[in-house]
């Protein structure tokens, strides 16, 4: 397995990164992840153009350009034979000592696996998420600062769901630990409005259909007909049980399986791996 750190193809085994370097220490710095459809990347405008976009607001320049940054991940998935593929940009301030004020020598890694998706059951049968008060700081940045959205992730696995929902301290549901999250009340599409990472395959939703952006209380859970989350590698998962509770009738709805089938056809593949 092959990384291209700092512009350098390097082997895994030889991708080395200081133990000075703020990633680590701070976990001050940014990411996207992203991935291939049928060989090609798949909204790679849309996810370089938030990577940029986080690197601003924390101070940290992209030390390469889009052009660049696409040679790279190409030349990447040549190497490690990867034809399809999910693919994750980190940028870090580096070894900066305790100057959070500038990024003198960032530090630059692309990844490109092997893209795999979670098992077709869930596709066919919907996934169970539970919810979580937690909230994340500037949840706008693709931030690798990522300790609340670990903690409810475990939370999820401990509670043997898929996901894990957010909820503010003004009880709002906000998103997931690592996806966003659709609603269907009354035939009509939902989805939190503020103080989300806003995904991009949220945005391509949002542009091919009609939805509403609001506010979502957790009181309204037990409202929902239907409920889906999106995400990069994902695409859309069928949400049937909220905290233990079905959500609807228990089976994945038509607003959902619409989406799934027409506006979102890159969520099934011909081949799923777990």
């Amino acid at each position: 397995m092959y990384f291209i750190l700092n512009g350098k193809l390097v082997e895994s085994k030889k991708a080395v990164i200081p133990i000075t370097d703020h990633g680590f220490l701070y976990g001050d710095g940014i990411y996207e992840t992203m991935r291939t459809k049928n060989g090609k990347l798949w909204l790679f405008n849309e996810h370089i153009k938030r990577l940029n976009n986080s690197a601003k607001e924390v101070g940290i320049k992209v030390p390469y350009k889009k052009a660049d940054i696409f040679k790279q991940i190409i030349l990447l998935m040549k190497k490690n034979k990867i034809a399809e593929a999910r693919i994750r940009l980190t940028l870090s301030r580096g070894s900066n000592d305790f100057n959070f004020g500038s990024a003198k020598t960032p530090t630059f890694l692309v990844e490109a696996k092997k893209l795999t998706f979670p098992p077709k059951e869930f596709y066919k049968k919907g996934i169970s998420v539970v919810t979580y008060n937690i909230e994340r700081p500037m949840a706008q940045l693709k931030s690798t600062s990522m300790l609340p959205s670990i903690l409810a992730y475990r939370y999820a696995k401990k509670k043997h769901a898929y996901e894990a929902l957010l909820v503010d301290c003004n009880n709002r549901i906000t998103e997931c630990s690592m996806s966003n999250v659709f609603f269907v009340k009354k035939g009509k599409l939902i989805t939190p409005k503020d103080d989300i990472l806003k995904g991009t395959v949220r945005g391509f939703i949002i542009k091919k259909t009609k939805v509403k952006l609001t506010v979502i209380k957790k009181k309204d859970l037990s409202k929902m007909d239907e409920a889906f989350i999106t995400g990069t590698v994902k695409g859309i998962l069928p949400i049937t049980k909220i905290d233990g509770k079905k959500v609807g009738n228990g089976k994945i709805g038509k607003v959902t399986s619409r989406l799934m089938e027409t506006i979102f056809p890159v969520t099934i593949t011909k081949k799923y791996e777990n």
